[in-house]
């Protein structure tokens, strides 16, 4: 059965308006009544659903005003009987209403936890009355692809002390080199002063067998004189 537009509002008037049965609708439509059933059902949802739209416009526009009035939320959830989704949703879109759109856009990016560290921060910076500007500077400073950064600096800084340490295991074992060249230049110079007092030794030795020897040959010389 085609059911004109103008057909469904002549039922919804009949039922709504002049509260007539669905057996009072059939019999001025000539209609069956599973036709009348559905229109009304449908009416009934758009109602509904309508009333919904107002009911929660009517929340949001009492959210609003709490907010605007420095509520938060949880004070807002509380007063308006509300769940912790309803009201996040609410704040954001109050955000939005007050051009807080980058506000909205940090939220959805970061969630709860990132906001709770945002304020922290915020909170933190303001209670030792840093700047934003100031802020920005550290955190460009702590950035790992700045070169002038905290990071860069701090492996920079690890660098020269490994290379430090590099330096001081060889100066060490340096010394200990140094140590052993000068123990056997020690045990060298005690050989050469040994060597020398040996070659004195032999020396003087050599000496006086050569004086004997001169002796010897100067007395078989005059014995010889004699002997003649």
């Amino acid at each position: 059965m085609q059911l004109t537009d103008e057909r469904k509002k002549r039922v919804i008037d009949l039922y709504f308006n002049q509260h007539k049965t669905y057996a009072e609708i059939a019999e001025i439509e000539r209609m069956s009544p599973r036709y009348i059933h559905a229109i009304i059902k449908e009416e009934e949802a758009r109602r509904q659903k309508y009333k919904d739209e107002k009911q929660q416009q009517e929340i949001s526009s009492k959210a609003y005003k709490l907010f605007s009035e420095g509520k938060r939320p949880v004070q807002v959830a509380i007063t308006l009987n509300l769940g912790q989704p309803e009201v996040t949703k609410l704040y954001r879109e109050y955000w939005i209403l007050k051009r807080l759109d980058e506000l909205d856009s940090a939220y959805k990016e970061s969630g709860d936890q990132g906001t709770r560290y945002f304020l922290k921060l915020y909170r933190l910076a303001k209670k030792q009355g840093i700047s934003i500007e100031q802020v920005l500077k550290l955190l460009q400073l702590a950035d790992e692809d700045n070169a002038s950064g905290i990071l860069q600096l701090e492996r920079r800084r690890k660098w020269l002390i490994d290379n430090i340490h590099e330096f001081d295991m060889q100066i060490e074992r340096a010394k200990n080199y140094l140590y052993s060249l000068n123990n056997e230049i020690a045990g060298a110079k005690y050989s050469l002063d040994y060597c020398r007092d040996a070659y004195e030794r032999l020396r003087q030795e050599l000496q006086k067998l050569y004086e004997e020897k001169n002796k010897l040959e100067d007395q078989r010389e005059n014995n010889g004189n004699i002997a003649e």
